[in-house]
């Protein structure tokens, strides 16, 4: 027997084959002036019983469309409110809501919900391969494809959970496999031929510290000088400098958890630094009340933070200057790990002053850069049977 609820709350009862079934009045067909009831199944009443509270609260909200009316579209946006507002960095949460409103909307959002095939997402990802860049010279890369893949994927498994629709049909996708940008780490020759060219910039020790540390662009932007222990030579990294649609913020985060760490500095790095604070004083001594004391190392002269792009920019600028290719600043990074790597530093060392999540990631980014590592390994057992012991004897030989 059907156990009703509450009014406006539904009604739930259990089929003969085990099933929960959960009915709710979802208002008036504005053709007929019939009463218009939503059905939604479950394993367990709690299941059909959260799902109808879950209608309601739409309806209460005015945020509630009908499943056989509601676009791939609407989903999307409901979905990015209702589930990733709030639980995302912002950063992380502006780029979603970039790729669904600049990309996936204006190809897929149209299509109504339940009538989304695996073929059309599929046709997505190969039209943004051959032709996704918004300046009509070429496709994006295969790591932003995959991005599309995972949010698509992750709208539509809530959407599962919902009862919305029966499967995930992006499972049924083949979405490309990432093919990271090629690397360009400088050769010492040419960071000699940069650090010539730099030496009198303003900003000679951020390079200085990004080549020695390894630090991501959003890292060495956002480093503050109460994570700097010149005396120790030691930073700690907790912080980064991010560019969001509403501006530059300085979040107290990392990309992520294994990022928060503490990186020793050379000597070169803790002489630059002492060098450059010193300079900043000057600055900010003739800069008055004007200065905009933000505690960053590396700022403008009057202090606030320096615009992450026009950073780059400005370094690929001193590149040419100094007749390099102009890599991009995250090559940096990469050449600080090959160089390490290429001294026979440990790879787990490098993944700790890189951040990286797993020691797996930094040997897939890396070994291959240093072919001579196989060599020195086998170097480094030459001589192994070189002592002039006799075979080794058998066990009744022991004595």
């Amino acid at each position: 027997m059907a156990k009703r609820r509450g009014n406006g709350e539904g009604t739930i009862y259990k089929r003969p084959d085990g099933t929960w079934v959960g009915q709710i009045s979802i208002g008036y067909d504005p053709k007929t002036g019939k009463l218009k009831r939503k059905t939604v199944y479950g394993k367990t009443r709690k299941e059909v019983a959260d799902k109808l509270a879950k209608i309601l609260q739409d309806i209460n909200q005015g945020v509630y469309v009908e499943p056989s009316e509601m676009t791939f579209g609407e989903w999307l946006d409901k979905w990015l409110v209702n589930y990733k507002k709030g639980q995302l960095k912002p950063s992380t949460y502006e780029s979603y809501e970039m790729l669904i409103n600049v990309h996936i909307k204006p190809a897929l959002g149209n299509i109504p919900l339940a009538k989304l095939q695996p073929h059309m997402i599929q046709s997505f990802y190969n039209d943004k391969l051959e032709n996704g860049r918004a300046d009509g010279k070429g496709g994006l890369s295969t790591r932003v494809v995959r991005y599309f893949h995972a949010v698509i994927r992750q709208a539509l498994q809530q959407a599962v959970k919902e009862g919305l629709i029966a499967r995930n049909v992006a499972d049924s996708t083949n979405p490309p496999t990432i093919q990271n940008k090629q690397m360009r780490p400088l050769t010492e020759e040419e960071l000699q031929r940069f650090f010539d060219v730099a030496r009198d910039d303003r900003l000679f020790a951020a390079y200085v510290l990004a080549v020695t540390t390894g630090l991501r662009r959003g890292e060495l932007l956002g480093l503050c000088w109460d994570c700097v222990d010149l005396e120790k030579g030691i930073i700690t990294v907790k912080r980064q400098l991010l560019a969001l649609k509403d501006g530059l913020s300085l979040e107290e985060t990392t990309k992520s958890k294994s990022g928060r760490r503490s990186i020793y500095l050379t000597d070169d790095a803790v002489r630059e630094l002492k060098a450059h604070r010193k300079r900043q004083l000057q600055e900010k001594l003739i800069m008055g009340e004007a200065y905009n004391d933000n505690g960053l190392v590396f700022c403008k002269e009057d202090g606030s933070p320096l615009d992450p792009r026009e950073f780059t920019k400005h370094f690929q600028r001193l590149l040419v200057k100094a007749g390099l290719p102009k890599v991009r600043l995250h090559d940096l990074r990469h050449t600080h790990a090959t160089l390490l790597l290429a001294r026979g530093v440990h790879p787990k060392i490098v993944q700790e002053r890189l951040g990286h999540s797993s020691i797996t990631m930094t040997l897939d980014l890396y070994s291959h850069l240093i072919p001579s590592l196989q060599e020195m390994a086998a170097k480094s057992l030459n001589g192994l049977l070189g002592n002039k012991k006799g075979p080794a004897t058998t066990q009744g030989e022991q004595r």
